[in-house]
Formats: structure tokens, sequence, C-alpha cells
């Protein structure tokens, strides 16, 4: 297993991912199980000579703040995230579940109140143009949940969050210069024949690092690891059927999703394992929860396996991703408090009348 240097990470994501400058507020949240590394950002952020705004979480805490307030007061925005919306220059949040499965006890009405509250808080902050880095983190608990080996996915993990960006970006361009515009998009495989149109939207790519020309078209955010071109679909053009092999939702597993959308709209949906728990998050969030948000494309070359760990599943190289839900912060015009992105494995992909991946291989 790799010997991780966290301070590196921590300069890389601060100087590099988010390029803090001095007198800068920045948000900095995550669980206390990788507070090391929490700990590190901070220092760094200070070394920027800008300040940091700590929210540690752990699993126990989150679990029983959903279960033991009251939930019409989870529905309330709360005051100091609304408050702080208002001054923040960025946010960086670390994942905050050690393990997911420790909120399989929770009814989702609870968990779609607490996304609820967070709806006002998410538009000041695209409103303002907000940058943020979300990154996630390798523990034996979410390994122990998706069936893989711990020691492959640390390493895959951090090596994805060090790759090189500057490749990264080369191959995102070449991609994003022949989406843009595309009047459309086709993705197929035995069991998906979906099409859409990216018409008038913006293209961007999540080298891992948040530019100024990035800034100067709206795109704000990254993950880490990151890797991907991804745009927001004209909302009502996409029309077909999706196949989503695996996705996992509070520690369960969630497969054979099939899907079928029309004028971009979600108006059918099966899973051959667990459709409740997938039904019941769409059921339970607001806004246009079930209207296609995002096409994507994986690009980071250290992510070679698919474990259920979104993060790193949707930048699998020869993938593709859609979201459902929320994308206003990368030129799209849904306002929901869900974003839900699922991969969809070895896809074939047209762009106009170009093939620009068959079964998974890039072909430009």
């Amino acid at each position: 297993m790799i010997t991780v240097d966290l301070d590196l990470v921590a300069e890389t994501v601060v100087t590099e991912c988010m390029r803090v400058k001095a007198d800068e507020t920045i948000l900095l949240s995550g669980g206390l199980y990788c507070f090391e590394l929490i700990e590190d950002i901070a220092v760094k952020i200070a070394q920027q000579k800008a300040y940091s705004v700590l929210v540690p979480y752990t699993d126990r805490l989150q679990k029983r703040l959903l279960l033991e307030t009251d939930v019409d007061f989870l529905k309330k925005s709360p005051k100091p995230m609304v408050e702080m919306a208002e001054f923040i220059d960025g946010r960086i949040g670390i994942d905050g579940l050690q393990d997911p499965r420790v909120l399989q006890s929770v009814p989702e009405e609870r968990i779609g109140a607490q996304r609820q509250a967070t709806r006002s808080i998410s538009s000041k902050l695209i409103e303002r143009g907000v940058r943020w880095t979300g990154m996630g983190y390798p523990t034996r608990e979410k390994t122990d949940m998706y069936g893989v080996d711990y020691e492959m996915f640390h390493d895959m993990f951090w090596k994805a969050v060090l790759t090189d960006y500057k490749i990264m970006y080369k191959q995102g361009k070449k991609l994003a210069d022949i989406l843009r515009n595309a009047p459309t998009v086709r993705v197929t495989t035995d069991e998906t024949d979906i099409t859409f149109s990216l018409k008038g939207r913006p293209i961007f790519i999540d080298d891992g690092v948040i530019s100024e020309e990035d800034i100067r078209i709206g795109d704000v955010g990254n993950n880490l690891p990151a890797g991907e071109v991804f745009c927001a679909p004209v909302e009502t053009s996409a029309e077909g059927r999706v196949y989503f092999d695996t996705a996992f939702y509070k520690g369960e597993k969630i497969t054979g999703i099939r899907a079928v959308f029309k004028k971009g709209k979600v108006v059918s949906v099966s899973c051959e394992k667990n459709e409740k728990v997938f039904k019941d998050v769409l059921v339970n969030a607001q806004g246009s929860k079930d209207v296609i948000g995002e096409f994507g494309i994986g690009l980071n070359p250290e992510v070679e396996t698919m474990t259920g760990y979104t993060l790193t599943d949707e930048k699998i190289i020869g993938t593709i991703h859609i979201a459902l839900g929320e994308n206003r912060g990368f030129g799209g015009k849904n306002e929901s408090s869900l974003h839900w992105d699922l991969v969809v494995m070895h896809p074939t992909v047209e762009v106009g009348n170009q093939v620009i991946m068959e079964d998974g291989n890039f072909l430009v």
C-alpha cells in the first residue's frame, strides 16, 4: 500500500485546485476520521494568508441530528450557513462519512428534509460564484460496504488525486471542442439508447484546477479525484432509455437500474435490486429531481476499477455518467435538492455524425 503525503495533498488542494488567495475566507468541512488532512489544509490556507472556518462531523453526530431533531426544524435553512453563504470566498469539503451505512436507519423523509434546508444556501453560493472543491476519502468501512479490496482502492484513489492534471486537460479539451454546441449526442450500449442536445450549453473540463478561464465561463467547482468533461444537456431534450449497472445509497446496493426519459424527464424507472431505495430518494427530493441534469465523460487515467464510490467511478476512462437534478452551477436551469450521478459502463458515444467513443474506447 502506497504511503500518502497528506501535507502534499493539502498543498495541491489549496494552491493548485482552489488557488486560495490572501484575505479570502474558506469554509472547510469534513469528518473527524480524516481530520489530519483537514488540519493540513487549514494550515496551508493560513500560509496563503487566508482564513478558514472549520465545520467537523462524525458519523454518529450526523445520524443523531437526523433522527433526534424535529422534522420541521430539519427543513429550515440553518441560520449560520445562510449568513456564511453571504461572505465566504470558497468551500472545501472532505467526505463527511467514514461509513455511509450509518444512515441506513434514517427515514428518507428526514434526509430529504435536510436537503430541502440547503436549497436557498446553494442558490446563494451559485449566485455569488463561490469556488468549491469536494473531495472523497477512502476508508476500510467503505470498501467493506462496496465489497472491494481496501489496499487496491486506497492506492487507486490517491494516485487519481495526484495524477498529472495537464494530461487530463489535453484529453478533455479534445472532447470539449467536439461537444461544444453539439446538436445531438447519442449514447448506446446493449440496453441503452438515449439522445439529447447540448446546443448553447457551455462544456466544462474538470482537470483539478479552478483557473481564471474556468471562472470566466462559470466553472467554479471541482471534485477530487478530478477527471471528467461535463455539461448540462438541454433539460427537455433527453429521449430514450438508459441502463445503469450499479449505484449505492446509504450503503444499499442498487442494481440493474433502467430509466426511460421523455422530453428530458424520467417517466419510468425499475431496478433489479432495491428499487424502493432508488424511488424513495426521488420521492423525497425537491425541485427538478427527475430531469436530466448532467452528461459527463470520465478522464482520469488512474481510475481503472468500478467500486461503487461515485467520486471515482464517474472518472473512469471509458465511462459516461448521467445525473438527475441540480445543474445551475454549470450552465443548466434545474433547481433541485438532488444531484445524483449514475454511471454507464462501456458506452458508444456519437456526437452529431462522429463516433468519439466505441464500447468504452476513445476514438479521438
